[in-house]
């Protein structure tokens, strides 16, 4: 949203006829001329900070405990301290968060590889310079009368939308175990986690992929988690930094502090896992200490990366996957589409300037 230009207009020359005329009430007071300076020199270190550049726009796509770490550096001033202070803005679905990012109305987009994949396969020129996560988080849970996955053949799966990551991990753990999508097991669109869960009561699907926190719910309703995220074992990238291209080009030392703020925000998750659960809590307006319990052990202490490469086999099976349904998919540049660059620099200069304090730790002590 652009502020309209004679509104701030007045705004600013409010502030700056305030400031005036406090300089020249102080001005008409010789024991005052002190203070005038002081008033001075903080009036132009103030016209200097607003001179910065503004708070990096931020989107992320969803309340889900995927964005634990974003949310942790953001609550905890982290982006701020190493001199990437953002806006975090919600925009609850990727395609329309891109639209927004390649208008010009955001910076960064928090969210899976698969926006990148859609959007360039569309003509734009999008890239990653990190993800959280390297492996899909997800259970994959029957109705209580099934054993196994083979016992799905002839029925139904039910995921949220076609193309969505439910329909991925139901097509990744229906592959693994030899059964063909569509043609051995039917697959029913059904909007979101819990109309999967509401169908599979009714037994209008067997099956379906659940993630946190719901799975606690369909742990509760007596379905049977037949799989775990570490037994799918998918690879698949989210919780990445998108930007444009052009951006990358323009504004490396700018997202070399975003993400050495990241790494910062998961060490200080690792460390205080209360302060990480708050953040949680505030974000997803739950207060429940189970799930709170669950979605940080899964999405931080399991999970997360440390030092979030992009993975080129995440990016490989969103490719993969893509290409069941667009042959064109397979045409992108695999290596155009994400640049770990930025964060090797880094923790290169992190390994040096580790290096140089062990180096003159013991003269400190000597002195």
């Amino acid at each position: 949203m652009k502020l309209d230009t004679k509104a701030a207009n007045m705004i600013y020359r409010k502030r700056l006829d305030q400031r005036g005329d406090q300089i020249m009430r102080l001005a008409g007071r010789p024991q005052s001329l002190f203070f005038l300076s002081l008033l001075a020199f903080a009036f132009v270190g103030a016209s200097s900070a607003d001179a910065q550049a503004p708070k990096l726009r931020v989107a992320y796509t969803a309340f889900a405990g995927t964005f634990t770490i974003l949310w942790v550096g953001k609550d905890a001033g982290l982006y701020q301290k190493h001199g990437a202070d953002m806006e975090l803005l919600y925009i609850g679905s990727s395609t329309r968060a891109v639209q927004a990012l390649l208008a010009g109305d955001l910076d960064i987009i928090y969210s899976a590889a698969g926006a990148v994949v859609d959007a360039n396969l569309a003509g734009a020129d999008l890239v990653m310079v990190g993800c959280q996560y390297d492996t899909g988080q997800s259970s994959f849970f029957t109705t209580s009368s099934l054993a196994s996955i083979g016992d799905l053949k002839g029925k139904a799966v039910g995921v949220s939308r076609f193309g969505a990551f439910s329909d991925f991990v139901a097509r990744h753990v229906l592959k693994k175990n030899r059964l063909q999508p569509i043609k051995d097991v039917a697959f029913i669109q059904l909007g979101g986690t819990q109309e999967i869960i509401a169908a599979m009561q009714k037994n209008l699907v067997q099956g379906g992929s659940i993630s946190l926190p719901l799975t606690l719910q369909a742990r509760k309703l007596g379905f049977r988690e037949l799989l775990t995220t570490e037994t799918i074992a998918l690879p698949f990238d989210y919780g990445c930094f998108i930007v444009k291209n052009s951006y990358l080009k323009s504004k490396r030392d700018e997202l070399k502090r975003v993400l050495r703020a990241t790494i910062a925000a998961y060490d200080l998750s690792i460390h205080d896992p209360a302060f990480a659960k708050r953040s949680v809590g505030k974000y997803t307006r739950t207060g429940d200490a189970e799930t709170l319990d669950a979605t940080y052990k899964e999405n931080v202490k399991d999970y997360a990366l440390r030092i979030p490469y992009v993975s080129l086999a995440g990016l490989t099976s969103i490719i993969d996957f893509r290409a069941e349904a667009s042959a064109e998919v397979k045409k992108l540049t695999l290596e155009k589409m994400y640049d770990n660059s930025l964060l090797q620099k880094s923790c290169r200069q992190q390994s040096r300037n580790h290096h140089e304090t062990r180096t003159l730790r013991p003269h400190a002590k000597a002195r």
